[in-house]
Order: C-alpha cells, then sequence, then structure tokens
C-alpha cells in the first residue's frame, strides 16, 4: 500500500514536473517571425484570376530549428483582401537564422483597380500581411498580423494588363494585299484603347506571327514607333504592312495547304508610358487565311 502511495506520488511529481517545464519553455518560445516580402512576382492568368508567387523572409530567432507546415498567407490593402495563398510543403526554419519561404498566391487585381492613380505615384505601397502556420513545437498554430512594404513595379504590370484586357488592344482587320510565291503582303490593323482613367503615351507597337500554335515557325517580325498620347476612353486606331514568309508557312503542315486554309497566330504588345511607367500590353490574335479565295477569318484569341 506504501509502495503504491509511492509510486502515485512520483507519478504526480513527475508529471507536474514536466507540465511545469512545457509550460515555461511554451512560454519562451518565439515562433517564426514574419520579416519582409523579397519578392512578388506574375505568372499567370488562369479563370480570372492572376497567379502569383511571394518569397517571404521568415527569422527563428529560436536556439533551435523548428518545422512549420500548414502555413497560410492573406494580403491586404486598405482593409480590402487582395491575395490568398498557402505553402503545403513542411518547411524548416533554421535557428538563429532568416529562411526564405515561397508561398503560391492567387492574386485579385480588381480589388485594387480603382487605386491605380495612386499606385503609379509610388515605389511601394503599405500592405498588411497576416501570416498564420502551424509548428512542430507543442503543436501550437500562431497568426500575426505584419504591415509591410511591396515593390509597385511588377503590381502596376498587372493593374494596368487587366484594366487593358478585352477592349484594350485587339485586332480589327486583316486584309491581303498581294500574294506571291514566297512572300505574301498582309494590311493588319488594330483598335488601341485607352480603358484607363488617365491619359497615357502609346509609344511602340511589336508582334510576331506564327504559322504553328506552338510558335516554333515565325514567318513574319512587325515593328511600329507611334509616340503618340491617348486621352482616356479614347481609340488609336494602329495599322501597317507586314510580309509573311510563304515557304514558311507551308512547311508548318501539308494537310492545311492541301485544304487551302492556313492558321496564323499572331503574339506581341504594345508599349505604354503611365507617369514615367513603361507598361506592355499584351496581344495574342489567331486568324485563318484561304488564299484561293483571300478570305481571312479573325478567329479568336488563344492562349
Amino acid at each position: 500500500m506504501v509502495l503504491k502511495q509511492f509510486h502515485k506520488s512520483t507519478f504526480f511529481i513527475v508529471f507536474c514536473t514536466v507540465f511545469c517545464v512545457g509550460l515555461i519553455l511554451a512560454q519562451t518560445v518565439s515562433y517564426p517571425e514574419f520579416k519582409k516580402i523579397n519578392s512578388f512576382e506574375i505568372q499567370s492568368f488562369e479563370d480570372g484570376v492572376f497567379k502569383a508567387t511571394v518569397n517571404a523572409s521568415i527569422y527563428n530567432s529560436n536556439w533551435f530549428s523548428i518545422n512549420g507546415k500548414e502555413i497560410k498567407f492573406k494580403m491586404r490593402y486598405k482593409n480590402r483582401l487582395v491575395a490568398v495563398g498557402a505553402s503545403t510543403d513542411l518547411v524548416s526554419f533554421q535557428r538563429k537564422a532568416l529562411s526564405g519561404l515561397p508561398i503560391e498566391l492567387d492574386f485579385y487585381p480588381d480589388s485594387m483597380k480603382n487605386d491605380l492613380k495612386e499606385i503609379l505615384l509610388l515605389d511601394s505601397i503599405l500592405v498588411d500581411i497576416d501570416l498564420t502556420g502551424k509548428f512542430t513545437f507543442l503543436g501550437i498554430r500562431s497568426q500575426k498580423v505584419i504591415p509591410t512594404w511591396l515593390k509597385t513595379d511588377d503590381l502596376v504590370n498587372t493593374l494596368v494588363a487587366q484594366s487593358m484586357e478585352g477592349d484594350g488592344l485587339k485586332m480589327k482587320s486583316v486584309k491581303l494585299i498581294n500574294a506571291g510565291l514566297e512572300q505574301s503582303s498582309f494590311k493588319v490593323a488594330f483598335d488601341f484603347k485607352n480603358t484607363l482613367s488617365l491619359p497615357m503615351e502609346l509609344k511602340t507597337m511589336h508582334y510576331a506571327i506564327y504559322a504553328d500554335k506552338a510558335k516554333q515557325n515565325r514567318v513574319a517580325v512587325w515593328d511600329f514607333d507611334i509616340y503618340k498620347e491617348v486621352p482616356c476612353n479614347m481609340i488609336e486606331p494602329i495599322e501597317g504592312e507586314v510580309l509573311v514568309d510563304n515557304l514558311s508557312s507551308a512547311m508548318s503542315g501539308l494537310t492545311k495547304v492541301l485544304k487551302g486554309k492556313l492558321d496564323y497566330y499572331l503574339d506581341g504588345y504594345a508599349l505604354i508610358a503611365l507617369k514615367g511607367r513603361e507598361v506592355k500590353i499584351p496581344i495574342k490574335q489567331h486568324f485563318l487565311v484561304e488564299p484561293l479565295t483571300q478570305k481571312i477569318t479573325i478567329i479568336k484569341e488563344y492562349e
């Protein structure tokens, strides 16, 4: 009986000791701290959402390494949610060290486009970063909201390109002027509409034409200097002649030649200037040429 009581007392003392030590350690542990954004880069546009990557600096001030998982990231600008993302892999933060944490984001520029005028005048904007994660030490989840500065260079490009999407830059017409054995001459016309809320300078336009969707067989290149100011909601017509290499076009597919139809894929951009910043407005267009009838059909934008 005495021995049993002794074991219980010993167990209780050990339990209390472990609990107290764990509690003290838990209170003294510093969870990895977000320091700054190293980079913010737009990767692609999918299903109406921009895919971006962020590399964040995280500092572990503890004397031991610590792992983190389920790390989630939210970015707010003027209390509006503009991006969400997560790092699904297990991340190791080395002791007394600064580590880079890559995070994939869904970025929603629509929520910021009304601030474009303001953002254009700034090198950086203040955003709030809401970072949460589950860390291996006692499995405790940590959350912190940290104000930080974000460079606006890539952000401006995204906001402008998204605002100009659709009616901003589109192919208006394609006409076959002369069809030779080696080359064909086309007159290509575009409409450039300033859909932004401030004037811009349309500087240059560049595009290439390919005979295949994979853009391996380039058959024409066109460069045009414009350097003209375009007021808000005004349309600037752009047109010029381009020579297409027929031999290269024919080599893209014998079946197309026999059917009398040739596919062409135009890929390029217009270079504009806004408040001293240069931004590229992309254009991608697919059109079909029937050499015998000289019929040309603008089909649709392609990815």
